[in-house]
């Protein structure tokens, strides 16, 4: 892998401790599991995280047509590459949602690329469901300028396999670690053509949700790095120093 990092400090066991607190007060309220992004509470906040995670890659919806896609509506306003781009992504979303019911699940190779497929099926040029062909880099949205280049292609697959192993690993002391580095990992491997950060946030989503964290309050951070994405962009150059 790039990064490992397996022992909370002091302070992130404090973070984890608080937050595994507020989920135990709010066990009641959030019972039932969402098999689809759909329910009141559930639907704007998965509306909000869509639009924001499409954003985060240049692929911006309004608040009503997020809206439309979570509950399967036509869109009143985007275009056409921009609806499936995000179609696609609830598609993988609700895939996440299904799969980690079963008590077999386990996030392997063939789930990581059936998930860039749903992705980015909308674009062929993206390569859907398979590895990039050759080189590629991260680029601001907003500003154009690369921040970081992706590995090798020669030592992308066994890369890959090494940070799989690290997901499915049980002895990572905290599921929440595990998912923030996978997400790091996957964003800084850069194995795709396109839709590298839509794939690494809904893997990271995929890594809580096979421990039973699918309350969107909990399992979602598209919302927080769609108002944040100058922060976001200046740690992936700080811990990448990229490439």
């Amino acid at each position: 892998m790039l990064f490992t990092y397996r022992i909370l400090d002091d302070e992130e066991k404090r973070v984890e401790e608080a937050t595994a607190g507020i989920r135990a007060d709010l066990r009641l309220s959030l019972a039932t599991e969402p098999r689809r992004w759909s329910g009141l509470l559930a639907r704007m906040t998965r509306a909000r995280a869509l639009a924001a995670s499409n954003s985060i890659e240049g692929i911006n919806v309004s608040d009503d047509d997020a809206i439309a896609a979570i509950d399967g509506e036509d869109p009143a306003s985007a275009d056409r590459a921009t609806w499936l781009a995000v179609v696609g992504y609830r598609a993988a979303m609700d895939y996440i949602l299904q799969r980690r019911q079963s008590p077999s699940f386990s996030i392997t190779e063939e789930v990581l690329l059936a998930i860039h497929f749903m992705i980015c099926q909308s674009d062929l040029a993206a390569h859907p469901g398979q590895y990039r062909p050759g080189w590629v880099g991260v680029r601001n949205t907003r500003t154009g300028d690369l921040v970081h280049e992706g590995v090798e292609r020669d030592q992308l697959e066994p890369l890959i396999h090494e940070l799989l192993d690290y997901v499915n690993d049980q002895d990572v002391e905290s599921v929440f670690l595990r998912a923030a580095m996978t997400h790091l990992n996957l964003v800084l491997l850069h194995p795709f053509t396109d839709g590298n950060g839509r794939t690494a946030r809904c893997i990271q989503t995929a890594v809580l949700a096979s421990d039973g964290i699918v309350a969107p309050e909990f399992s979602s951070i598209e919302e927080y790095i769609g108002r944040n994405q100058q922060e976001y962009y200046d740690v992936l150059t700080e811990v990448g120093g990229g490439g």
